[in-house]
């Protein structure tokens, strides 16, 4: 499916690529994401997601990235979005799960306080299941982090 066609099918967008003209901020229920390597890490940035079908969409292409380019280490943007409470419904549970069984280190963003407080509950959800992920305000603190060593999966046993 191109960009044309996804526009006028209401489904997740992914932008040009990288060095091309970005797409405006998003907006009457349009979404769009953009996944890239970065060194050390992915970066993947996730722009108006409304609904429970948007997120597992981003969730399921993140996840594919990951496999794809063999990085354990995410930092997950989330711009103009709804905030997320209802993790079960949104099929973030799922996906924790697959964090922990690969030792992911994930650096979760948002650009409003709503967004910040879903993800400080994401954060804690996660920790409960013995998965590495931090929620940040600032993206140069998030990237040293995800680079750095400090990991609270260092010596965690697997059931």
């Amino acid at each position: 499916m191109n960009f044309e066609d996804a526009a006028r099918e209401d489904k997740v967008l992914t932008p040009p690529p990288a060095g091309e003209a970005a797409p405006p901020q998003v907006s009457h229920g349009k979404v769009w994401h953009r996944i890239s390597a970065e060194p050390g890490y992915l970066k993947a940035e996730l722009f108006g997601r409304q609904t429970a079908d948007e997120t597992r969409k981003f969730l399921e292409a993140l996840h594919a990235a990951a496999l794809e380019h063999l990085r354990a280490r995410i930092l997950v943007c989330v711009r103009n979005s709804k905030p997320i409470f209802t993790v079960e419904r949104y099929g973030i549970s799922r996906y924790l799960d697959i964090a922990f069984k690969s030792a992911h280190k994930i650096a979760l963003m948002g650009d409003t306080p709503e967004l910040r407080i879903a993800h400080q509950y994401i954060a804690m959800l996660a920790v409960m299941r013995g998965v590495d992920l931090r929620t940040f305000q600032d993206e140069i603190v998030a990237i040293e982090w995800l680079r750095s060593d400090d990991t609270r999966s260092k010596g965690r046993g697997h059931p």
